[in-house]
């Protein structure tokens, strides 16, 4: 008697919600990025984008010290460039507080929701010089997945502004989590504290989250997805240096 042999097909991959893939990115994330994959970045985008708003919103008034404490240094780098602002109506130098702040606190989640697609696209260009085989929507959703710790980040900044005494809450580097937040903010060197800045565990831990969803998407080695995660982490700070210079 003959043993027939039977062909037994794969398991497919268990299907997992939402929810669990937002708990997973923190976890699990290159078995998040091969699900995703394939998937609308607009869930992952939205979540991050409305979640910090709200937080954002929520935790504005905690953290007002920081914005009059950096609005009151860049009007002063102003005057000093510009003697004549020190002449303007104070009335409407308080009103350009108030409109700046505002569109801030309620302008927050539109500003993520760009940044991630700007991030998404710059990555799926970037990714072309590491020879990625990453489409463009696979490039929106690592970008999206990837920056769910800034949804962390808010929430941290948040509780700090209610710990912290309102008078160390004096620049956005004071609630960092980097080596900035031990450094002046007015110090002479403004290249040194901006690239400290950088420095931040919630930016590097987006930056290796991006790394790992080129690594899956892309199709490339993960030294070459290592590469590509600093080429990112550099262009980034790029901005924020030029700033520093100026």
């Amino acid at each position: 008697m003959t043993e027939s042999t039977v062909s037994v097909a794969p398991a497919p991959a268990a299907k997992t919600s939402f929810w669990e893939d937002v708990i997973d990115i923190f976890v699990s994330p290159v078995a998040v990025f091969r699900r995703r994959e394939k998937s609308s970045p607009w869930a992952p985008m939205l979540f991050v984008a409305i979640s910090i708003g709200v937080i954002f919103l929520a935790t504005f008034n905690v953290l007002q010290p920081i914005f009059d404490a950096d609005f009151a240094r860049n009007t002063a780098k102003m005057v000093a460039k510009n003697p004549q602002i020190a002449q303007a109506d104070p009335a409407a130098i308080n009103r350009m507080r108030s409109i700046g702040q505002t569109v801030t606190k309620y302008g927050v989640g539109v500003v993520m929701l760009g940044t991630m697609f700007v991030l998404g696209s710059v990555g799926w260009l970037v990714g072309k010089m590491f020879g990625s085989k990453q489409t463009y929507q696979a490039g929106l959703v690592v970008a999206a997945w990837a920056y769910m710790p800034r949804v962390l980040g808010a929430l941290l900044a948040g509780i700090q502004g209610l710990l912290l005494d309102p008078d160390k809450l004096n620049s956005q580097m004071s609630i960092s989590l980097s080596p900035a937040r031990f450094m002046d903010p007015d110090s002479p060197n403004q290249l040194l504290y901006m690239f400290m800045g950088r420095l931040d565990l919630i930016t590097i831990w987006v930056t290796v989250l991006l790394g790992i969803g080129f690594f899956v998407t892309g199709k490339v080695s993960k030294g070459t997805a290592t590469m590509f995660a600093i080429t990112m982490w550099l262009l980034g700070a790029l901005p924020v240096l030029r700033q520093a210079l100026m």
